[in-house]
Order: C-alpha cells, then sequence, then structure tokens
C-alpha cells in the first residue's frame, strides 16, 4: 500500500466520522455557540434566569407606575368635585343622552387613564383605557 491510498483512507475515515457524529449529535450553531461560550458565560439555565428577572423587574416597574395612589381612590358615588380634587381638570369631557333619555357626563383622564362616567352628579363608572 502506498503513502497516497493510506491518506485517501485515513481522510475517508476522518469524513466519516464526522458524518456520523453530526448523524448521531444534529448539532444547531446556537448549541454549538453555546458549547464555546458555557464556560465563560456560566449556563443557558444561569442566563435564561437573570434575563427572566430583569423582565419581572421590568414590567413591576410599569404596573407600580400605572397604579397610582390617586386614581386607587376613585370610587362609584363620588361627585363631580371630588374627582376635579382628585385628578384635576379633564382632557376631555363629552355629554351623552342614553336611549332611556338619562344624561350622563363623561370625563376623560389621559394620564391617568381613565374614563369617569357621572349620572346626576355621582361617579356611576370607572374604566380603563
Amino acid at each position: 500500500m502506498s503513502g497516497r491510498q493510506v491518506r485517501k483512507i485515513l481522510f475517508f475515515g476522518i469524513l466519516a466520522g464526522i458524518g456520523y457524529w453530526i448523524y448521531t449529535t444534529k448539532p444547531t450553531v446556537s448549541g454549538i455557540i453555546d458549547s464555546i461560550t458555557r464556560p465563560i458565560l456560566g449556563t443557558r439555565a444561569a442566563v435564561d434566569s437573570s434575563e427572566r428577572n430583569r423582565v419581572g423587574a421590568d414590567a413591576g416597574t410599569v404596573i407600580a407606575e400605572q397604579s397610582d395612589s390617586k386614581v386607587g381612590s376613585l370610587k362609584e358615588g363620588m361627585t363631580r368635585d371630588d374627582v376635579r380634587d382628585l385628578l384635576g381638570r379633564p382632557d376631555a369631557i363629552d355629554n351623552i343622552k342614553r336611549d332611556d333619555g338619562v344624561e350622563q357626563q363623561r370625563w376623560t383622564y389621559r394620564e391617568a387613564r381613565r374614563v369617569i362616567v357621572f349620572e346626576k352628579n355621582r361617579v356611576v363608572s370607572i374604566a380603563v383605557l
């Protein structure tokens, strides 16, 4: 056997080994990158966990900003003056006449994200925008 034939057999043997490894492990690009970066960045679960904690903290901040104590004090039955003292002047006021003839007034507060409906000077509904 010549040296050239040995090199061909060795080359095809290595090629067959790589093909078998690909067939059995079915590697992905992200899996290969994870296996390379895992010693540097830690396990993937740790990275996922820290990302989940960051997203949860961001969501908690947004919820806290939206649940202002003034808005939380709104209740049905309050008068127009009570609402104005609490939230200030509304961004929009609409007069509504229902089908049954009852007149209502709808106040919209965009920053507080609320729509308040009054009937006979009392709050009858509070909706979130």
